[in-house]
């Protein structure tokens, strides 16, 4: 009879109770170290329950990776929502991320589906799309506070024509109720002149929450919750959690640190250890580059993978710090086949470096002295391309299963 895998890793002993307090989808009831910024939202945004219609309010919430922004913006828009419904207010909240949405179509079209889930995809302008969801909030008497995470990314892409067109809504009624708040997340949104009217960009400069990185100690206390939730008791050695915040304090980022647990303890498992000890944080670490949002590579359209690990090959092939768009694409050829798929255009091409540039992902320079002619010239600033090959190894192979 054949050896049951799936059944025999289901009768191992595991050190984790519960893994989903791990994922980087999972927003935690207590927030350490966000309080005061819970806080001032609560604070700006009171006068939507205490006064709904009377006025709308748009934030910025901005700061590095790993800080919290996210989880803040989630959790308060859950209370807020909850509050609104002790006192019968049709209040909603919906969280759009730009990477995946990355154009005014698919955000309005998103926002829509919030109140009418079968809406068709084609066929309307975003135009059409704004004035249905003006026309649904207001005779269904509904508020809604999205939040655009992600934000930055977009503006970079798109300019800032979406927060124009989303904070002007009711502009053309006359004292008409205000039935959209908005709430903007990025590391660092491009506040610029050229991109905003000035009523925009005076209503969003003067509410900016700015989230600064954790220190090793507020690290601890992140940990110190997610340990009781996810691990079984006493499987994580008091060691074990000082490592991984010291480590994490580098770089300030509650995620990375969160990872670094998670891959400890599946290293426990893997050797059938019912403690995770520190050198396990140290193999985890080893195995672990905090720039590479993996998020972010799962999200990317398919060629934009192919064309990334192209990159990442040519460099490492190439063992140098730039190679041209041109070798990058001989490369992508040849990836395209190893995966059954058709290799698209230049012009196709050069769109996707843009992309995956604006995603932080890759970095884009034009050539100088030295060489002939003008060309783009693709480089990595901070993944290792070994590493960056590895993730999209594992993530393409997925999708052949």
């Amino acid at each position: 009879m054949p050896r049951d895998y799936v059944e025999d890793e289901l009768s191992r002993r595991s050190v984790f109770k519960s893994e989903h307090y791990l994922s980087i989808d999972y927003v935690p009831e207590n927030l350490p170290h966000r309080e005061s910024e819970l806080r001032a939202l609560a604070q700006n945004f009171k006068t939507l329950i205490t006064s709904p219609g009377r006025t709308s309010q748009k934030f910025i919430i901005e700061g590095p990776v790993g800080t919290g922004k996210t989880a803040v913006a989630k959790r308060f828009a859950e209370q807020i929502v909850q509050a609104a419904q002790r006192r019968d207010i049709r209040f909603h909240k919906l969280h759009i991320n730009c990477r995946v949405n990355k154009s005014a179509y698919l955000v309005y079209l998103k926002i829509l589906r919030q109140f009418k889930p079968k809406f068709p995809r084609r066929g309307h302008s975003p135009e059409e799309l704004l004035q249905i969801i003006v026309e649904i909030l207001e005779t269904e008497d509904r508020y809604l506070l999205l939040i655009l995470d992600e934000l930055d990314y977009f503006i970079k892409q798109k300019g800032g024509d979406i927060l124009y067109n989303l904070t002007r809504l009711m502009d053309d009624q006359l004292n008409a109720q205000q039935r959209l708040s908005m709430i903007g997340v990025g590391r660092h949104i491009p506040l610029d002149s050229n991109l905003f009217d000035h009523s925009t960009l005076s209503t969003l400069q003067r509410n900016i929450i700015r989230f600064e990185k954790y220190t090793a100690s507020e690290l601890n206390d992140i940990l110190a919750e997610r340990n009781k939730m996810a691990f079984v008791e006493r499987a994580v050695m008091p060691e074990t959690l000082q490592l991984v915040c010291e480590i994490a304090s580098e770089r300030g980022d509650a995620r990375y640190a969160i990872e670094l647990l998670w891959r400890a303890g599946k290293q426990a498992d893997s050797l059938e250890s019912s403690v995770i000890i520190p050198d396990y944080v140290r193999k985890a670490k080893a195995d672990t580059h905090p720039e590479i949002r993996k998020e972010v590579l799962e999200s990317l359209p398919r060629h934009n993978q192919l064309l990334l690990l192209a990159a990442a090959r040519k460099l490492k092939e190439g063992q140098s710090a730039y190679v041209t768009i041109g070798e990058v694409e001989e490369m992508y050829r040849s990836v395209c086949e190893e995966y059954n798929s058709e290799s698209r255009a230049h012009t196709q091409v050069w769109e996707w470096v843009q992309d995956l540039n604006a995603h932080g992902v890759i970095d884009t320079k034009r050539s100088g002295v030295g060489q002939r002619g003008q060309t783009t010239l693709l480089g990595l600033s901070d993944i290792p391309a070994d590493l960056l090959e590895q993730y999209l190894l594992g993530i393409l192979d997925r999708g052949r299963l």
